[in-house]
């Protein structure tokens, strides 16, 4: 909730960050965010990546303009690759930055890193809503002012969309995947 309520009161100020600028906040692993195992869990790590992208918004002025259009954006899908843990009291920064994106999501990259090492990598897709209903990233430049073109999105993000696509497929078939899958 502090958070939030921090956000709030900095989103008029002036941007400090590019929209596709990295965003990185610093932090340390503490008793609560543990897991049986000893190291951060699975849940605190969602966490960390929904105040690091709130964070992104508010230094790229993002979400004042969102908020000022009636706009905002929902996780969609998450990919998480757990590389090496992070342990109680690690210190540990999260770098947030925007990939781009196509006619239907925006693309987000976040990395947890400690010590010059990747320990963790995301990626996410966010919908933008208004209205209660889903609309274009395109629609929101428009909105917003922003009017930025996105980059061209990495071949690993395509690679990605295509397995969600096949995923999708899959499951509103009700077959079960392969076991190649």
């Amino acid at each position: 909730m502090f958070e939030l309520i921090s956000a709030a009161m900095r989103r008029k100020k002036t941007p400090t960050h590019g929209l596709f600028d990295t965003v990185s906040m610093d932090f340390r692993v503490g008793m609560f965010d543990l897991d049986i195992n000893l190291h951060l869990n699975n849940a605190k790590y969602l966490k960390f990546m929904d105040r690091c992208r709130l964070e992104h918004a508010v230094s790229t002025g993002l979400l004042n303009e969102m908020i000022k259009a009636r706009c905002n954006a929902v996780v969609a899908n998450t990919e998480v690759a757990y590389v090496r843990e992070l342990r109680p009291y690690q210190q540990f920064t999260v770098r947030t930055r925007i990939m781009g994106w196509d006619d239907k999501y925006v693309y987000y990259d976040q990395r947890f890193e400690s010590q010059g090492k990747l320990h963790t990598h995301a990626m996410l897709r966010l919908v933008n809503m208004y209205g209660g209903k889903a609309i274009s990233p395109q629609a929101v430049q428009e909105m917003t002012g922003l009017n930025q073109s996105s980059p061209a999105l990495p071949e690993y993000v395509e690679q990605w969309k295509r397995l969600l696509q096949t995923k999708r497929r899959y499951a509103e078939s009700d077959q079960e995947l392969p076991a190649d899958f």
